[in-house]
């Protein structure tokens, strides 16, 4: 089969859609917050999406905002047959899908708090890109905020190299399974055959790595495109200066240096906080960064930069944290503690200590600063001096500290969730749903999580908030009968499901952030 050039590839291979924590509107609000800016709440917002998909980002989040506007425009039909049909099945009334070329969007579609596009900027023609950030200057609320994600420059040289190889072997070819093919055999080929001590040969060798693990369609859409391209941060800025636009953060503030250690972050530190994106761009030339999610805001803004003491106070914290063993060579007082992110901290703060400790039984809920630090007293009472003053500033220290190395979350408001297990628990309707027909399922902090099993989508299917953990049971082994009276085989399907086991089912779903508050 030859694809037609008429046909958006998109229709021809559908691209995987699913949510992203980073483009979700209570994120930006708290970035934009924490800057200065006086950005919507999620009580009266209104959101834009361009290059929405099917609505796998866009519909959790009007699933979770039922009193806000949201509106997803994609060129794909298909895409948006399917968003707008999954839309109405949920019964979600303020959300709206339409096919549109972006060329064609104008002002008259209205004013938007927040504004996302990702995985859109770096694959569309120039034309397209140049009309992206100019809607960002024509749509975006006073106060606004837009996303924008694309390859980055000088990373994606090094993906280019393999590209390169990939693009070349397939130029002839138009059917979308023959390119991917194509692309792989030809890839591994010259890979291997390539001297692997050589500079090229092991960026050869790392890619193919790489692209081992991506799926098909992904390979097809961001790799295969011959017209995809990187940007440098400057460049998209320039872009962004013209449409009377600032930079405003990265979504993945507040890790402020990344990779960056040492020399190079003495360097970044020498440099005015007011020059934020030359910092930013220095930063992608020392780590090779390539993939940026940037945040614009109008530029007649005045941006607070910079973490100060008592920065964190306004906001519901959180941090995906558990205790650590202990050293041989650990001080007395000591305590170790390992974050989700495979970082692990030596504390001998008693107050921070408690702290983090409270951060991780609590998790993936958010607490309020200052109940988290009430908490903490409480707990650490026996140990604190007595300047209780003092200690809760060098708290906020040793916090501030953690926060700029990425590793606790602020939000300005907490996520919807609870880790509280009620008489008749209930699982987002988002996730219920999903979980009907995927193992992939949207948390309410806006997160992809996976169910184990059938089995457990099932039980989390059944989590609507009308069930006591007896009748989950009796439910749950009317399914495993019903299940083996299919004759179908189901792979990890008990034989009976236990009161343990359902207990431990919604400890399970508890923590995966799927309970609503």
């Amino acid at each position: 089969m030859t694809i037609n050039p008429a046909i958006n590839p998109y229709d021809a291979v559908a691209y995987p859609g699913h949510s992203f924590a980073q483009t979700h509107p209570s994120r930006l609000a708290t970035i934009a917050h924490f800057h200065g800016m006086d950005p919507a709440r999620p009580a009266a917002m209104r959101v834009l999406e361009l290059g929405c998909g099917r609505g796998g980002n866009l519909i959790p989040m009007a699933a979770q905002h039922p009193e806000s506007r949201f509106l997803g425009i994609d060129l794909s039909g298909d895409s948006i047959r399917q968003a707008s049909a999954n839309a109405a099945e949920l019964g979600l009334a303020n959300l709206a899908f339409a096919q549109r070329d972006i060329l064609t969007v104008t002002a008259e579609t209205g004013s938007f708090d927040y504004i996302i596009v990702h995985g859109v900027y770096s694959w569309v023609p120039d034309a397209v890109r140049e009309r992206i950030i100019a809607l960002f200057g024509e749509l975006l609320a006073p106060q606004g905020v837009a996303y924008v994600s694309y390859n980055a420059l000088p990373g994606c040289r090094l993906r280019d190299i393999a590209r390169d190889v990939m693009l070349f072997a397939v130029k002839d070819i138009a059917e979308p399974r023959e390119r991917v093919r194509v692309a792989r055999a030809t890839l591994k080929e010259i890979a291997e055959a390539s001297d692997p001590d050589t500079f090229h040969g092991a960026a050869l060798r790392q890619r193919l790595k790489q692209i081992d693990e991506l799926p098909d369609n992904v390979l097809y859409h961001d790799d295969l495109n011959p017209g995809a391209r990187a940007f440098a941060l400057h460049e998209v800025l320039a872009v962004a200066e013209r449409n009377g636009l600032q930079f405003l953060a990265e979504a993945s503030f507040p890790n402020l240096y990344g990779a960056a250690k040492g020399p190079a972050q003495q360097m970044l530190d020498r440099m005015p906080l007011a020059e934020m994106a030359r910092r930013e761009q220095t930063l992608d030339l020392l780590i090779g960064r390539a993939f940026r999610e940037t945040l614009l805001c109008r530029a007649d803004i005045p941006l607070r930069h910079g973490v100060r003491p008592g920065a964190l106070r306004p906001y519901q914290l959180a941090a995906h944290v558990r205790p650590a063993p202990a050293r041989d060579d650990d001080k007395p007082g000591v305590a170790r503690f390992s974050f989700d992110e495979g970082v692990q901290l030596a504390v001998d703060l008693p107050l921070c200590k408690a702290a983090l400790a409270i951060l991780g039984a609590s998790w993936p809920s958010n607490i309020a600063w200052e109940e988290l630090v009430e908490r903490a007293c409480r707990d650490a009472e026996g140990e604190l001096g007595p300047d209780r003053d003092h200690e809760i500033a060098r708290l906020d220290e040793a916090l501030t500290a953690i926060f700029k190395a990425g590793l606790i979350d602020i939000r300005l408001e907490a996520p919807p969730l609870t880790t509280a297990i009620s008489e008749r628990p209930a699982a987002s309707e988002i996730a219920r749903w999903q979980a009907s027909t995927s193992a992939e399922v949207t948390d309410l902090r806006h997160r992809t999580v996976q169910l184990d099993g059938v089995v457990v989508r099932k039980f989390v299917s059944l989590l609507d908030g009308s069930r006591d953990q007896r009748m989950l049971l009796d439910a749950m082994n009317a399914f495993i009968e019903e299940t083996k009276g299919s004759g179908i085989a189901v792979p990890g399907l008990p034989e009976r499901a236990t009161a343990e086991e359902v207990a431990m089912h919604l400890k399970d779903v508890a923590r995966l952030g799927l309970l609503r508050a």
